[in-house]
């Protein structure tokens, strides 16, 4: 868990998001800034409960890229 960024766990979070076409980019804008703001605000481990970061779900998304 060492190697996650922000950066990579905000990513790994709206991933679930990005392909879904009834979310306007608008929505998607605004999803990510909250999920930057709750990042900074709870830190890595509680952003990773809320946004529901289980470590398959992070293989899963690095599967991806």
């Amino acid at each position: 868990m060492a190697g996650y960024t922000k950066e990579f766990l905000v990513a790994a979070f709206m991933s679930r998001y990005i392909k879904c076409s009834l979310i306007s980019i608008e929505q998607l804008e605004s999803l990510e800034k909250i999920a930057n703001n709750t990042y900074d605000k709870y830190g890595r481990d509680k952003f990773r409960e809320y946004a529901s970061l289980t470590p398959e779900r992070i293989r899963e998304y690095k599967a991806t890229l």
